[in-house]
């Protein structure tokens, strides 16, 4: 069967008729997955943090007809109209028939991956804003907590006052037990399996340690692909025991309620991903957000420079550190 793997969806608007028609062409291709970034909700009451998204429930059906059959509700931003919100988004995706994993009443529901054909497919989040965590009975994202101390050398502090701790990060292992056990539990089941990630920083350029650690937990444990989300750009990918790693692919629509610093154009990618009983290939389809919306970049043409949350790479090329295609 054939998967397109999308970035993060944010929307303030409708997006019917915005979208460039060939990435809904490559959309229907298959069967299109997304990270939907925040609830579809009108309920005000709202998490208590610097930025908190909602989207009009009215536009939901926009997303179905642009060819989004399921998304993660995996990140940072679902939980930011509490309880409600996310139950009016669950709603709301139920209505249009738009497939959800990734979040839930609990920590079972948020941690069942969504199943298809000979395939499993686990939404996770390491980007975890006070109490958005799924828990024994408490709604929420399903979680990778990540544990972090900050240091600050004395000497370096002394010759550059003002510079910013270093982080020192790794993903708690409680967690990371949990999710191995899930694909492990997959794979005896005889199935392929991909997990969507929201994880990392905003404007990164490149992995961070933590990140590359636990792809390299989840790929020894059996996954095939781990599709990277939440970076406003492209980070770059890489192959881990046997695993396709794609640390960002950047954001399908980015048009978020509220004003926000974003390059007028910027990189992101959809993944085209063909699962066989012989394995699975994935092959990017390069994308020019221009305003928030997207469209397929046309071979030979100059990606947006190397701004923040663009890859570090050479211009208009998704940066490699495994050396291999990723097909």
């Amino acid at each position: 069967m054939r998967l397109i793997f999308a970035g993060d969806i944010t929307y303030s608007e409708d997006p019917a008729g915005r979208v460039d028609p060939h990435v809904v062409e490559v959309l229907r291709e298959g069967y299109a997955i997304a990270n939907l970034e925040g609830p579809i909700t009108n309920y005000g009451p709202s998490a208590r943090k610097s930025v908190v998204i909602s989207q009009p429930p009215e536009f939901a059906r926009s997303l179905a007809g642009i060819g989004i059959r399921a998304v993660s509700l995996a990140n940072n931003h679902v939980m930011d109209h509490l309880e409600r919100g996310l139950e009016d988004t669950i709603k709301a995706l139920d209505s249009v028939g738009i497939a959800h994993f990734g979040a839930g009443a609990d920590l079972a529901e948020a941690a069942a991956p969504l199943r298809l054909e000979g395939v499993s497919i686990f939404g996770l989040a390491t980007t975890l804003p006070p109490g958005s965590e799924a828990g024994p009975g408490h709604p929420g994202v399903s979680p990778v907590r990540v544990r972090c101390s900050y240091v600050l050398d004395p000497d370096e502090a002394r010759e550059q006052p003002g510079i910013h701790p270093r982080a020192e990060c790794s993903p708690d292992r409680r967690d990371v037990e949990r999710v191995v056990r899930a694909v492990r539990r997959e794979r005896s089941r005889g199935r392929r399996v991909i997990l969507m990630i929201h994880w990392g920083l905003a404007s990164q350029r490149s992995p961070l340690p933590y990140q590359r650690e636990l792809a390299r937990r989840l790929a020894a444990a059996g996954a095939d692909l781990i599709v990277g989300t939440h970076p406003h750009g492209v980070v770059g990918w890489e192959m881990v025991e046997g695993a396709r790693v794609f640390y960002g692919i950047g954001a399908l629509i980015l048009k978020p309620s509220f004003e926000y610093p974003l390059p007028r154009t910027m990189q992101s990618l959809m993944l085209r991903v063909d699962v066989s009983e012989g394995g699975l290939s994935a092959e990017p389809v390069p994308l020019v957000l221009e305003e928030g919306y997207p469209r397929v970049r046309i071979d030979g043409e100059e990606a947006p420079g190397d701004s923040p949350g663009t890859s570090a790479g050479a211009p208009g090329h998704t940066r490699s550190w495994g050396g291999a295609s990723p097909s």
